[in-house]
């Protein structure tokens, strides 16, 4: 009988949900605001020079995707999507600078999705 109720559970949990067809187009955005305090966030009984690259590696490597997904597109799609206006020298800490002060600046922006987010703070700060 354990075996049986096993079984069942693990059917339910793990086999059910890979075989469900009826799931489509599902998104978990992150929002803008997630992605602010993962930027900002402060990790207990740790020093500042202790947590500096935990906190920041994730933040900058996201906002990194976010404009290289962004790039590719767009040098795919005939540059139908807006030019982010970026140097050519690479600066991710300062993007997320100004994402950061950008959505702490608009906090209308906070529940959208943190790469639409992203792309806008910079073309603001940078195609002026």
């Amino acid at each position: 009988m354990k075996n049986f109720i096993f079984y069942l559970f693990f059917y339910s949990l793990i086999l059910y949900p890979i075989r469900s067809e009826d799931i489509k187009n599902v998104s978990y955005p992150f929002t803008a605001k997630e992605l602010v305090f993962e930027c900002e966030a402060w990790i207990p009984g740790e020093t500042a020079a202790q947590q500096e690259a935990k906190r920041e590696y994730p933040c900058i490597r996201y906002i990194q995707s976010a404009i290289n997904t962004y790039q590719l597109i767009r040098s795919q799609n005939g540059k139908e999507l807006p030019d982010l206006c970026l140097s050519n020298v690479l600066n991710l800490q300062r993007h997320k600078d100004i994402f950061i002060k950008y959505v702490k600046l608009n906090p209308d922006k906070e529940n959208k999705d943190a790469s639409k987010i992203i792309f806008e703070s910079l073309i603001d700060a940078y195609c002026k």
